[in-house]
């Protein structure tokens, strides 16, 4: 782990001198969630606070049992229920046999996407550990899509998206957006727990849709949980929840729960954009990779911000302190780049280009004519000729109206 600057680790004693060695570290847990708010000492102090501490640096599932499953998934505190039973247990081995290479992926995604889930969860007010139903649903990646054309990192089906106020368009599909998707999950997720009373419930429903949970429900006798209803759910949706449950115990208590390449967690935050700018534009002027901004606003499928629009980008925070400092100089920047553009492309205008034809046996004005796609009358006048017939052996002179590049040297 790396170690904290003098300053932070008095700090940060006295601040976890309460806190069980045993429990995880959640991402943030302790400072304003408002990414809006932050400042440069709570920046300072939120780099050098360990994502995730493993509770365990080895598991074996064959002496994982109930009590110890609920002992420790108690430690999260949560309102949602994380029984222990065989189908959590499979999907929990399953998870356990994934390769070091699939979690070093995961890992980097969680440390970049988990602070603003979380921000947006406390936000709603909901459980911390809904922020796992978006590994089971895209391995957090923005830019996955489903078979069926559900997109993001949540999944959304585009009626499902539009319906609930996504823009989805041919320059913006919001369903790629961290904080926009994220808002609308919470939105689904508190409706569905407004609906059922559980967690869950809610979560297959997630999954499923509302509908075939309800007649789950109906097809079960009226029973409102979903270990008594799951038979009368989608294969799927049967899956979908124990999967859940067992991502959660994964990923916070086996060695699987820290990162061991990068222990600090990733900070974007909100940095307004009032016109239109490319975001290789101010990769340039901030020299660093273009890619890099791209990968936190995948939203913009143009990789720029629309014109006439008011956005926001996500970026790292030191990123974002250099952008506000430098705003006038970066779109005046941009204005020169876009200019430089303008100058640089071709400038085309029509002319007649001049062509030359030998005349050779067998050849007519008319045959000449229709190979360059011009007329019989216009050969004539061109060169002169008083007849319809083709002076053999002659090399006629062609005109033929073309585009013409006029900045060409």
């Amino acid at each position: 782990m790396k170690l904290l600057p003098s300053r932070i680790l008095g700090f940060l004693t006295g601040l976890f001198a309460t806190v069980s060695v045993f429990a995880q570290a959640p991402i943030g847990p302790t400072m304003e969630t408002n990414m809006d708010k932050i400042d440069s000492m709570t920046q300072l102090l939120y780099e050098n606070i360990p994502s995730h501490v493993p509770l365990t640096d080895t598991f074996n599932h064959n002496l994982l049992n109930s009590n110890i499953f609920t002992s420790q998934m108690s430690q999260l505190g949560s309102s949602i229920s994380f029984p222990y039973n065989q189908h959590v247990a499979l999907h929990i081995r399953y998870l356990m046999a994934q390769n070091s290479a699939f979690y070093d992926m995961l890992h980097k995604r969680m440390q970049l996407y988990f602070p603003m889930y979380e921000q947006v969860l406390d936000r709603y007010n909901l459980p911390q550990e809904l922020k796992y139903v978006s590994i089971i649903e895209s391995h957090l990646n923005p830019n996955a899509v489903s078979w069926c054309g559900a997109t993001g990192l949540w999944q959304f089906m585009p009626f499902t998206g539009r319906s609930m106020g996504m823009r989805i368009d041919y320059a913006i599909d919001e369903r790629k957006g961290v904080i926009q998707s994220t808002e609308k999950a919470c939105e689904y997720f508190r409706n569905s727990y407004n609906m059922f009373g559980d967690w869950l419930m809610a979560i297959a429903s997630y999954n499923c849709g509302p509908g075939n949970v309800q007649r789950a429900i109906n097809r079960s006798g009226g029973k409102k949980d979903f270990w008594s209803i799951m038979p009368f759910l989608p294969k799927e949706t049967q899956n979908y929840v124990p999967k859940f449950i067992a991502a959660a115990y994964v990923l916070s208590f086996t060695k699987y729960s820290t990162y061991k390449h990068n222990e600090r967690s990733a900070l974007l935050v909100k940095t307004s954009i009032d016109s239109a700018i490319s975001m290789g534009t101010i990769a340039r002027y901030l020299n660093i990779p273009e890619d890099e901004i791209i990968s936190y606003n995948r939203e913009f499928l143009k990789k720029s911000t629309p014109a006439a629009e008011s956005h926001y980008l996500l970026l790292p925070y030191d990123v974002s302190m250099q952008f506000i400092a430098s705003q006038d100089s970066i779109y005046a920047f941009a204005r020169r780049e876009k200019e430089t553009i303008e100058a640089s492309k071709p400038a085309y205008v029509q002319k007649w280009v001049p062509a030359y034809h030998k005349v050779t046996r067998g050849q007519t004005l008319y045959s000449i004519a229709k190979r360059y796609g011009v007329t019989v009358k216009q050969i004539k006048a061109w060169n002169g000729l008083r007849t319809n017939t083709a002076p053999l052996g002659r090399t006629l002179i062609i005109y033929k109206l073309q585009w013409v590049n006029t900045r060409q040297g």
